[in-house]
């Protein structure tokens, strides 16, 4: 995915960041387990909070031990998720998610680290999508979709968004297990944010690249003035998108994990969204996955 959906540490209870954080370590151990140690590098704050939303529309009460990262193997212990389905679940979504996006990068030109990327995540990728050959086909679809509205010369932003916002719902609908309303306008307009936020993120690297953005899909010379109404165009749809998240959230039975998913629907999504705004469309966000 793309690692924009965190929470928002600063905001944050010191007993909410600990749950977070043993949640975010638990699913790196869980993708080291089910597929390589190497595979842990995928993990993002997307992939968190979509184990967050799974454990609680599954109501699986996570147990925690204490353990060491890999990489910090001096430093204290910390408490862990253990492992459960839930996890294991979102391990292989995500593997299934961070292939087509690498092969997305490649087809749009990426460099040789996408390649290497993508090279590496091949038979991983083949694992995860015999466990969800649905997810596997529908994700590559939805890419493919949109690949043609972009060749097309579409300008409807909320057209551009609308594969990335329906592959994302059927991802969480996947990992929960379930489905309502609340938490498929909830995932729709996450895929929204996530592609808009990914978009003005990208705005003057994909205009000195010569490549697609869906905020600039005419690839204009981006004046000041231009530069303005791109500003307010992506803020408008970005706020709109957080506003619509919120409400279907505030709908949602939330009984397991609450303190780190309330934290990143009401904090976190508008602190990510400010800092990107703020950056005018200058990368602040960089990930190969």
């Amino acid at each position: 995915m793309f690692g924009y959906v965190k929470a928002d540490k600063p905001n944050m209870l010191i007993k909410d960041h600990t749950e977070y954080r043993a949640y975010y370590c638990g699913l790196c151990k869980t993708l080291g387990r089910r597929y390589s140690q190497l595979t842990r590098i995928s993990i993002n704050y997307d992939i968190t909070f979509l184990t967050l939303l799974a454990h609680n529309y599954r109501k699986i009460e996570t147990k925690f031990s204490e353990g060491r990262c890999i990489i910090h193997m001096l430093s204290r212990k910390f408490l862990i998720a253990d492992n459960d389905l839930a996890q294991e679940i979102v391990a292989d979504l995500n593997i299934i998610l961070g292939y087509h996006k690498a092969l997305d990068d490649v087809l749009d030109g990426g460099n040789v680290a996408h390649r290497a990327v993508l090279a590496f995540l091949k038979r991983k990728y083949k694992k995860a999508a015999a466990k969800f050959p649905d997810v596997a086909q529908s994700t590559a679809k939805h890419y493919e979709q949109l690949r043609c509205l972009e060749k097309s010369g579409e300008t409807s932003l909320d057209k551009l968004s609308d594969p990335f916002a329906k592959m994302l719902t059927e991802i969480c609908i996947v990992a929960t297990g379930k489905t309502d309303d609340f938490l498929e306008e909830l995932c729709y307009n996450l895929g929204k944010w996530i592609y808009i936020i990914d978009a003005y993120d990208d705005l003057m690297s994909d205009y000195e690249n010569n490549k697609f953005n869906p905020l600039n899909p005419m690839h204009l010379e981006i004046s000041d003035e231009l530069a303005n109404t791109i500003y307010e165009t992506a803020k408008f749809n970005l706020l709109l998108a957080v506003k619509n998240i919120r409400d279907a959230y505030d709908a949602m039975d939330i009984s397991i994990s609450e303190g780190p998913l309330s934290n990143v629907i009401y904090c976190g999504l508008r602190a990510k969204t400010n800092a990107v705004l703020e950056k005018r469309g200058t990368k602040c966000h960089r990930t190969l996955l």
